[in-house]
């Protein structure tokens, strides 16, 4: 009877145990997701340092439970109130690992969230240009996975936008996603920057040689630019439209486009103005402002190149054909190793190819005619896979010089 008391009490004692652990345990959760709540609630009213402060204090707590999804939406808080702090470095710490652990509880909703702060530091800290596109990737397929129309008009506008710039995916696919996005900025209440996406289709009908679709998402998005009231806008919306005209020889309409954006890029020192200036500089080749046209896109090469490698290096593409023209082949040679040995892959395609087409000028004039024929049957190759016929157009234009 003893020893039936004594296991008793034994058992009764490990029992209160459990429960008290369980209690323990319970409380634990409960007070990490306070902490959790607590920073949601001072990330709306932007006090970012609190955020990080019971963010932090929420992970401690939920890492001692093993609580998989509250230690992710502690790491999602903990990221975006230190890239809105400007803190990227640390947002990539936290966003990386709340990243990988969303993916593996797979909770599509906040590795959305996750990996959309990680675009903005990947952006900011200058990430591999190939990475990024691997990262918009899973994205891609992360919101085809959510009922989200807005998130996912985000990342196709993205995923769009880059892989044009890589011309990594055929155009008629990258449209179909820009298409979306701008469907759904149309009926958006909230649709200041539907002009950026309109602007894309107009690039992106340019390069498939479709100058009708281009111009009309041209129109589109010079009117939405001025009733955003964007300066920034104003100028590239109507320095693009501007392009696509010029593509076409309408140069009546096109001088009217340029000069509008001219108006409003007037500032020194100032990025838009030397973007502008890349574009302006194809114009003034074309009315046979040489002497200009060269000066134009050298001064923006030179401020370009401490920060806007996408543009440095269409400049330089377009300082290529002109240097070519007017026999300055020394320059050309200079600029094209650049292209070999750039700061970042992060340019467009379409500057390669026209880099490549003046690679392939200078190899027939060194007597090297057959690598200069290889080199454009490889760009005519890609470009007919992308479907870029405003390309495939400048390729057959060298390929027919260099055959003659």
């Amino acid at each position: 009877m003893k020893n039936f008391n004594s296991n008793a009490v034994q058992y009764l004692f490990l029992v209160s145990c459990l429960v008290l652990c369980v209690s323990c345990k319970d409380t634990s959760l409960e007070e990490g997701q306070k902490l959790r709540d607590k920073a949601s609630n001072y990330l709306e009213l932007n006090q970012n340092d609190s955020v990080l402060h019971y963010a932090n204090e929420a992970l401690i707590l939920f890492e001692d439970n093993n609580d998989s999804l509250g230690i992710a939406e502690s790491l999602s808080l903990a990221a975006r109130a230190s890239a809105l702090s400007g803190d990227f470095d640390d947002a990539l710490k936290f966003g990386e690992r709340g990243s990988l652990l969303s993916k593996q509880i797979e909770n599509f909703g906040l590795e959305y969230k996750l990996n959309s702060t990680l675009s903005w530091a990947y952006f900011v800290l200058k990430k591999d240009f190939f990475e990024i596109l691997d990262h918009l990737e899973r994205q891609l397929f992360v919101v085809d996975q959510l009922d989200d129309d807005q998130a996912k008009a985000s990342v196709y506008n993205n995923y769009g936008y880059d892989t044009t710039v890589s011309g990594t995916v055929p155009l008629d696919s990258v449209i179909t996603y820009m298409t979306f996005a701008n469907n759904y900025y149309a009926k958006s209440e909230n649709n200041n920057g539907r002009w950026y996406t309109l602007m894309n289709l107009t690039w992106q009908y340019r390069l498939k040689n479709d100058f009708a679709q281009s111009e009309h998402n041209g129109r589109l998005s010079v009117a939405q630019a001025k009733q955003d009231e964007d300066r920034h806008a104003i100028i590239e919306a109507n320095t693009n439209l501007g392009e696509t005209l010029l593509y076409q020889n309408k140069m009546q309409e096109a001088t009217s486009y340029y000069q509008e954006a001219l108006k409003w890029a007037d500032r020194k020192e100032d990025r838009d103005r030397y973007v502008f200036d890349v574009y302006y500089s194809r114009f003034l080749w074309n009315i046979g402002e040489h002497t200009l046209a060269i000066e134009a896109v050298k001064g923006a090469i030179q401020f370009l190149e401490t920060d806007e490698v996408f543009y440095e290096m269409l400049g330089r593409a377009f300082l290529t054909q002109y240097c070519f023209e007017t026999g300055d082949f020394e320059e050309v040679r200079k600029q094209l190793a650049i292209f070999k040995n750039p700061r970042s892959n992060y340019f467009s395609f379409e500057s390669k190819v026209l880099a490549a087409i003046s690679e392939a000028k200078i190899l027939a004039k060194n007597n090297q005619k057959e690598e200069a024929l290889l080199l454009l049957s490889a760009l005519r190759d890609r470009s007919e896979i992308l479907g870029a016929k405003l390309l495939l157009n400048e390729i057959a234009k060298a390929y027919q010089e260099l055959s003659d």
